[in-house]
């Protein structure tokens, strides 16, 4: 009880300090375009594993102390430091954007890096191009990679960087081949392409089957009771009153 009452208290106070970049606080503070940060960048409480600890277990105590007094406070210590470290296991809402974001956006980025490649354009002043064609995450990911190389930075050093992104390493792979081995920009980029919309679509279905299975709980929980209350019940409760006539 008191990790269930903790655990409402931290999430509002998660909402009201900007969750997920979508709390209050982050819609209402007034940003104009050329100087909002990054939906990616921004730091959040929630972020830090110290002070996601502290509020959790601040929650649960005061919770358990509002309840029951003090031996409750003290239990609230070990649900909080529980709660924290689950909250910490989560995806953020800022994260989980971002990732949907660059599944949806990359096939079309490599298609337009594709493109532009076919043309004798070189893949690394396509870039600017495709980042502010595609815009979202993946167009600032690549603006910065942009902003990078325009300053002198090593094309597979930081290629090899943004292979460690496990949202951007298809790419990255593909553009480090290329430059490795000589192969072709055009046709690695292109099979790119179709792989992560065959990829996406897949997932698109396994989602779609899964909400059968996932709506069966709920559905089972509102209509069993309903159906025992409704149509077992009474059949009981008639039969037991022709037994006792």
């Amino acid at each position: 009880m008191v990790a269930v009452v903790g655990g409402s208290v931290f999430a509002l106070v998660w909402c009201l300090l900007g969750g997920g970049n979508g709390g209050r606080l982050a819609r209402l503070a007034p940003q104009s375009p050329a100087s909002a940060p990054s939906k990616t960048g921004l730091r959040l409480p929630v972020d830090n594993p110290r002070l996601r600890s502290v509020m959790c277990v601040s929650a649960c105590s005061a919770v358990g102390w509002l309840l029951s007094g003090w031996l409750s406070a003290l239990v609230g210590l070990p649900a909080g430091l529980a709660l924290s470290w689950w909250v910490g296991r989560l995806e953020s809402p800022g994260a989980a954007r971002a990732r949907e974001e660059i599944s949806r956006d990359l096939p079309l980025a490599a298609d337009l890096l594709a493109a532009c490649a076919s043309v004798g354009r070189p893949v690394d002043d396509s870039l600017h191009l495709v980042s502010r064609a595609v815009g979202g995450t993946l167009g600032e990911r690549l603006d910065s990679l942009t902003s990078r190389l325009a300053l002198g930075a090593e094309p597979l050093n930081e290629w090899r960087r943004i292979a460690a992104d496990p949202h951007m390493s298809s790419l990255a792979r593909t553009m480090l081949r290329t430059l490795e081995s000589g192969a072709p920009v055009v046709d690695g980029l292109t099979r790119l392409a179709q792989d992560r919309r065959r990829e996406r679509r897949t997932e698109t279905q396994l989602r779609a089957r899964n909400v059968g299975v996932k709506a069966a709980a709920p559905l089972a929980a509102c209509f069993l009771p309903a159906f025992m209350l409704i149509g077992v019940v009474p059949t009981i409760a008639g039969a037991f009153s022709n037994l006792v006539l």
